[in-house]
């Protein structure tokens, strides 16, 4: 094992080597008598988890669940007459919008022909002579 090595175990396994996996733990402990620069490094690893240990409190606030509880149940009460208010008014409003477009529809249509289903039926087979060859071109 070298110092890489041991860096890596300590960031991965942490600073208390008898947590360690036992083979590593008899490499490390080798590792550590020869070097200095591994020994630092333990050392560095202990500063930091006694660090961590330190930030990783956190403070009692008195009242938190209940606090969080009642938005909780106040939201929920919110969505249920959401949901409620929306099943009635969203048909609605799809409805009225549709209605009000097709009165607009109508009343833009007032210029077209009246009889658009003829004039559609002589162009379709005007086109249907042309293309089908079974009328022949008198020009």
């Amino acid at each position: 094992m070298n110092e890489q090595n041991f860096e890596t175990l300590l960031d991965l396994h942490g600073s208390n080597l008898s947590a360690w996996p036992e083979n590593l733990r008899a490499e490390a402990n080798v590792l550590l008598a020869q070097s200095a620069l591994a020994r630092a490094l333990l050392n560095a690893q202990i500063d930091v988890d006694k660090h961590l240990v330190d930030v990783m409190v956190v403070p009692q606030t008195y009242g938190l669940e209940q606090k969080v509880m009642s938005r909780f149940a106040a939201h929920k009460r919110r969505s249920e007459t959401g949901f409620w208010r929306g099943l009635i008014w969203n048909p609605a409003l799809a409805a009225a919008c549709s209605l009000a477009f097709g009165f607009y529809l109508g009343a833009a249509n007032q210029e077209l022909p009246v009889d658009l289903a003829e004039d559609l039926t002589y162009m379709t087979f005007y086109d249907y002579e042309s293309w089908s060859g079974d009328v022949d071109d008198e020009s």
